[in-house]
């Protein structure tokens, strides 16, 4: 591919990242909140989670940045363009929310995680892009740089995890990001071999 080409194709990746903050805004009358499961029940709210999930997008912004240049960097671009594609156009169609009603201690993390609540609606929580982001992100960083694959599958993890001890997310949203992590992975596999 042509540096031209993955050019484009990155600006359609980073495009695609944005397209969170619209899709978030809308007011759906149609739109879901899903109730607690027995599984959101027995998770508790961890205030200090509040860290990965914010690290989230310094470790994004860092993978777009440094794939640039490597053999995966047109496979990830264009996973990342499919990932958040897509991910938009179900938020549209289906939106998806999560009813906040959680309790909160006045420490610097709980008042991170007010902040977060106050600043981030209501919306797009089911594929939970935190999850298939970190997921994709931890994925190809692990491809490229592979003697850091143990520190990349932490990273993920626990900014997968943040999403539901932080009460942004349900577990099936968890879920849904992994799936749509997995199936953006094999889509973009397809296009670029």
């Amino acid at each position: 591919m042509s540096d031209v080409s993955l050019g484009i194709v990155m600006v359609l990746a980073i495009a695609g990242l944005f397209l969170y903050f619209p899709t978030n805004r809308i007011k759906a009358p149609g739109r879901w909140f899903f109730q607690d499961t027995w599984l959101d029940k027995f998770i508790p709210l961890v205030p200090y989670f509040v860290i990965p999930y914010v690290a989230y997008y310094p470790y994004t912004v860092a993978t777009l940045i440094l794939m640039w240049g490597t053999p995966y960097a047109a496979e990830f671009y264009t996973c990342f363009a499919i990932a958040g594609w897509s991910a938009a156009l179900f938020w549209y169609f289906f939106p998806a929310g999560i009813l906040r009603k959680h309790h909160i201690s006045p420490d610097i993390f709980s008042r991170m995680i007010i902040w977060l609540y106050e600043n981030d609606h209501e919306n797009n929580t089911i594929p939970s892009s935190h999850v298939f982001h970190a997921i994709i992100c931890s994925y190809f960083l692990a491809l490229a740089f592979p003697g850091f694959t143990l520190a990349f599958a932490v990273v993920g993890f626990l900014i997968a995890i943040s999403t539901v001890l932080v009460k942004q997310h349900h577990a099936a949203d968890i879920l849904g990001g992994i799936v749509w992590a997995l199936t953006s992975i094999f889509l973009a596999n397809v296009l670029v071999s």
